[in-house]
């Protein structure tokens, strides 16, 4: 007999943007090792990576994706503000280190005193040691242990605005960068370089009509420069996104080796001369699943069946899920304002079921799998109470996912009969779709005797 399926979700909440939060993220394994996460939300819009993210304020026929704030600049005000909280962070953290040394200056005394010359004591004898077990630490005075507390908090506080002996690359220099203490941010959506590392670099352009050996342009207005004197690089014309500056990807996410880091061909897969749809994977996402850079997700929308399969191609730090590229929002049926401003240029009002994939795997192999457990009608029912949280949720125009989806269909479990959620049949015949043949025919064929009563018949389009 085939194995069952198993799922659990994981320890950690996830949020989408910020137009959901408390989002469940379930793993699911299923027979010969076959791994899924699933989730639900709707589609927050990543621009990184695209051709057309940011532009210059100076080329206003130009329709940029995102502002250049979102790629790391600050403006002249906005520095200012962050010079401020930096300094007066500064004197925050020296006062506490100085509560600190106070509190152990009494020991280092009495420590002095005891050495200095005085009257012959009295013989005591020796008092006996009690060592303490292998292992033991030291007791911590709990004064100290606070401000060690609220120290590390503060150096934590102050570590996106604190540039204090790191390189560009987030790494330990012995210097500080050319403008420390003046400006406090950094470029990270766009390419930008020094005007020494621009005349370094060159590139053979094989699209030319003629022999062009050329070299990364940059845009030196001065505001543009931050805290290690680099520039945003500008897209030539032999690139897609002429005169916008060149928005980069990670190292890791499948680039294009035929061009340097600060062509934007480089951040496109091979052989294309637009970007293709793809997600970002958070580093808590990726702990949680062991999900990795360049594994598969195929998303459902859930008003009208669309389906869409992409990788994950940029990364993130926070505990988010479904942030996608603009080309993934347009290939589920997303429609773009370019004339308005904002969020209201993508309105991503509508839901959908992720299934994210480990290992390189693709979701057809996977979900085969899956089709034999022996457990397997109840996969596209519990999937459908992920989908059905975030469902009820946005139906009390509520921010948070406050229904807990396993519990849900583990209630269900003891009650069959029980209507099934509504988005089950967009999700079963979703399922079909991404596993090549359909979910159910391959189940009755491997579990026929599961499915007897089970009143499974093909859905119909919403």
């Amino acid at each position: 007999m085939a194995d069952a399926f198993t799922y659990k979700a994981v320890s950690n909440k996830y949020a989408c943007g910020s137009d959901f939060t408390n989002i469940t993220v379930v793993n699911f394994k299923g027979p010969d090792g076959a791994k899924l996460t699933a989730y639900s939300c709707n589609m927050n819009i990543d621009s990184d990576g695209e051709p057309q993210a940011y532009a210059p304020f100076s080329k206003t026929s130009l329709r940029p994706q995102d502002k250049l704030g979102n790629a790391g600049w600050k403006s002249a005000g906005d520095n200012a503000l962050l010079k401020a909280k930096y300094e007066a962070g500064k004197l925050a953290l020296a006062d506490l280190e100085r509560k600190r040394a106070e509190l152990l200056k009494p020991k280092a005394a009495a420590a002095t005193a005891a050495a200095k010359p005085g009257p012959a004591p009295v013989p005591v004898p020796a008092p006996v040691v009690v060592k303490p077990p292998a292992g033991t630490k030291p007791a911590v005075d709990p004064a100290v242990a606070a401000l060690d507390t609220q120290i590390a908090q503060k150096k934590k506080d102050l570590s996106p605005i604190n540039f204090e002996n790191i390189d560009a690359n987030g790494n330990y220099s012995s210097k500080n960068p050319k403008n420390f203490g003046k400006i406090f941010w950094k470029w990270y959506g766009v390419i930008a370089l020094t005007p020494e590392q621009a005349k370094s670099y060159s590139h053979l352009e094989l699209e030319a009509p003629t022999l062009t050996v050329r070299k990364p342009v940059l845009d030196t207005t001065s505001y543009y420069e931050d805290v290690f004197g680099r520039f945003p690089v500008v897209q030539s014309v032999f690139e897609p996104g002429t005169d916008y500056f060149v928005s980069s990807l990670p190292p890791k996410s499948g680039i294009n080796v035929r061009y340097p880091e600060w062509d934007q061909r480089h951040f496109l897969p091979t052989d294309h001369f637009a970007q293709t749809p793809f997600g970002a994977l958070t580093v808590p996402l990726a702990k949680d699943t062991g999900l990795a850079l360049l594994d598969q997700v195929f998303a459902v929308r859930l008003d009208t069946a669309d389906t869409l399969t992409f990788p994950f191609r940029d990364s993130g730090n926070d505990y988010k899920v479904a942030e996608c590229s603009f080309a993934a929002f347009g290939d589920v049926g997303g429609e773009y304002h370019p004339e308005k401003n904002g969020a209201a240029k993508f309105p991503n009002d509508f839901l959908l079921l992720y299934l994210a994939f480990p290992g390189k795997q693709t979701p057809a192999s996977v979900l085969a799998k899956f089709a034999t457990a022996s457990n397997a009608a109840d996969f596209p029912v519990l999937l459908s109470f992920i989908a059905q949280a975030t469902v009820d949720a946005r139906a009390r125009k509520s921010k948070a996912v406050n229904g807990e989806p396993i519990k849900a269909f583990e209630a269900w479990k003891k009650k069959p009969s029980a209507p099934k959620p509504d988005s089950y049949d967009v999700v079963n015949r979703s399922l079909s779709s991404a596993a090549g043949s359909d979910f159910v025919d391959r189940m009755m064929k491997t579990h026929g005797s599961l499915l007897k009563g089970a009143k499974l018949t093909p859905p119909t389009m919403p």
